[in-house]
Parts: structure tokens; sequence; C-alpha cells
């Protein structure tokens, strides 16, 4: 979010002195959300709340619609699907927006006294977004380079390209790290974490078979060891035998 630290300031003053009524006020009516109205949400959903103010959940029936529109992936997908808008239009509209989803994983984050997360299926949501906006964002990142590389050797877009996965394997692997402190999660909240793995991590080796797992691999390994549940545990072995799989394809091929 590229906002002056000066500006900031008086933005969380204000939403801090309107929240003293409970003030809060989502673009609900909008069809789509766009860079504006992720700046004013989430700067409202981290700091405008009072301690004792109940953030928005998923299970609250009257504002859960306000999760449901932060979490819509078609706020994104309207412009990077949208061929009529230029590929370096929708290229800088997918770094703004990663920068608004990195914003977005700290509005969920607070523990209670007995270090459960308060929040912790948004929490999970929040990411679960995220997990599918990357892949999105990789994709037009590499085109916008495939494109705008005409003068460049084909290793150095390669490299670029490169790099560009290694971000994007990068985030992949940090959504393992969550479950690290597995206690502060609820059960149900653990069976949440287990989708996010078997959903998104299944369909980012579908997309790129041929890329080098050997980050998300070894992160997986490590938190292995670190947790207990048999269905998590489950899970990332799954997982590795993936990475494997593909990686014996690779090898015979």
């Amino acid at each position: 979010m590229k906002i002056s630290k000066t500006l900031l300031l008086l933005t969380i003053t204000t939403i801090f002195y309107n929240c003293t009524g409970n003030n809060h006020n989502f673009p609900i009516e909008k069809q789509y959300w766009d860079i504006n109205d992720y700046d004013q949400a989430i700067l409202d959903l981290r700091f405008g709340y009072l301690d004792n103010e109940p953030k928005p959940t998923l299970d609250n029936p009257e504002k859960r619609i306000i999760v449901e529109k932060l979490i819509d992936k078609q706020n994104y997908k309207v412009i990077l699907d949208d061929s009529s808008i230029s590929l370096r239009e929708r290229n800088k509209f997918a770094h703004d927006f990663f920068d608004q989803w990195k914003d977005m994983t700290g509005i969920y984050e607070e523990k209670d006294e007995s270090g459960k997360y308060i929040y912790g299926r948004e929490l999970l949501a929040v990411w679960h977004f995220g997990l599918d906006f990357h892949m999105e964002y990789f994709t037009i990142g590499s085109n916008a380079i495939h494109t705008f590389s005409a003068n460049s050797s084909e290793d150095e877009v390669l490299k670029r390209i490169n790099k560009n996965m290694e971000e994007l394997f990068k985030n992949f692997s940090r959504y393992m790290d969550l479950i690290k402190d597995e206690d502060a999660f609820y059960e149900n909240e653990k069976e949440f974490f287990i989708q996010g793995i078997d959903t998104y991590f299944t369909k980012l080796i579908m997309q790129h078979p041929e890329a080098d797992y050997k980050r998300i691999e070894k992160k997986a390994k490590a938190v292995l060891k670190k947790v207990k549940s048999k269905e998590i545990r489950a899970s990332l072995e799954s997982l590795v035998e993936s990475i494997n799989y593909i990686k014996l394809k690779k090898t015979n091929a």
C-alpha cells in the first residue's frame, strides 16, 4: 500500500475517532471492490476496531457480507481476465492488488489470552484468497515479462520468470508456516487449513508441473516434524508424494 506516514496516521486517527460510535462503512453495495475500496476497508478492519469490538466474521449473518466482499475473487478477476484491458495495465493492477493482500493478512491475526486465534477461519480464508490470486498474479507477471522483454536474451527472460516463480513458492511456503503453531487453531479450523493444502497446492502443481518444488517440499517436511494432527500430517505427506511423483516423471521423461 503506497501511502505516506503522515497520511496513514491521519487516516488511522480519523478511523479511531469514528469508531467510538462503532461507525464502519464498507462499500458492500458495489459489485466489485477496486484498489481504493480495499485501501479503506483494510485500514478500517486493521486499525478501526476497538479492543472489545468484534470484527466481521463468516459466522455472523449480519457482518459476513463484509468478509465475503473482502475475499471475493471476482474483485481481481474482473480486471485480470479482461483482455480488453492492456497487459501493462493488468500487470500494474496485479502488483498493486498484491500489496493490498499483504496488508489483508494482518486483519485477523489476533489471539486470545489462551493463545488461540480469535478469527482463525477468517485468517485462513484471507490466505486461501491470496493463494488463488498468487497464481493469477504469476501468470500475468510472466506474460508481461515475455511481452515487454523483446530486447532481452532468452536466458535473461527465463531468469526473471524463475525469480517470479520463487516469489510465488515463497508465499505458498508461508501458508504452511501458519500451522507450525498448531494449537492456536481450533479443530474445525485445522480442517480448513487442510482444504488450503489440498485445493491450492494441488492446483499449483497441476498448473506448473515443470517447476522445481524444492522450497515447498523442504517446508512441508519441516512442518511435518512439528505438527501432531494425523489429518494435517496426511495432507502434507500427500503433498510431498505429489512433488516426488512429478520429479520422477521428469527424470524418466
